[in-house]
């Protein structure tokens, strides 16, 4: 079906279908269930209980820090780790709902058959800098396996790991937008994505 041109109606829904923005979107396919729902949506899974954990252990720290005798000197390490873990894992997914902004002005002016080259040159791209993050980030959290943290004396691979793990899901997310894989956005998500 071809896109409508700038100014033109948008294409009547058929009574009680979703309307043509929220098909797209894929709201009319139910969402994923069980394991197949921790694997769609393991990216935001993993940010989201990572701000959780960042918030829960700055609280700690301040009332430990104020109220209590002795501050929790554990607690900024921990919410350093996971902001860590939250900033990377949500990048990743942000692949899946194309929400990293992107800069399109001369591309959609350039004709049909350049466009598409230019588009396919920047997936290829995209492809080998996540590739490229993979490997120089599975060095580095290696490497960081003989340094301990200050506080806690655990590895800094907890600090330096998100690189490696969400780059690769940057790389899997981003050759499943390219294949075409839309991702279910529940109507009543508290999100602008997709």
């Amino acid at each position: 079906m071809e896109p409508n041109p700038p100014g033109s109606p948008a294409p009547a829904s058929e009574p009680g279908s979703a309307p043509a923005s929220e098909r797209a979107r894929g709201e009319d396919s139910p969402p994923p269930r069980g394991f197949a729902f921790l694997v769609d949506q393991f990216e935001e899974i993993v940010s989201g209980t990572a701000v959780a954990v960042i918030i829960l252990t700055t609280t700690w720290g301040v009332i430990t820090r104020y109220v209590l005798p002795q501050p929790a000197a554990w607690a900024g390490e921990i919410a350093m780790i996971a902001f860590a873990w939250a900033v990377f894992f949500g990048a990743a997914g942000c692949i899946k709902y194309h929400l990293h902004p992107t800069i399109d002005l001369l591309v959609t002016r350039l004709p049909a058959p350049i466009r598409r080259m230019v588009v396919w040159t920047n997936n290829v791209l995209l492809a080998a800098f996540f590739a490229f993050m993979v490997w120089y980030g599975t060095g580095f959290a290696i490497d960081a396996l003989e340094s301990p943290s200050a506080v806690l004396q655990i590895p800094l691979t907890w600090l330096y790991g998100p690189v490696t793990i969400a780059f690769a899901l940057m790389l899997i997310r981003h050759l499943q937008v390219v294949a075409g894989h839309r991702w279910h956005i529940a109507a009543d998500r508290e999100s602008h994505a997709g």
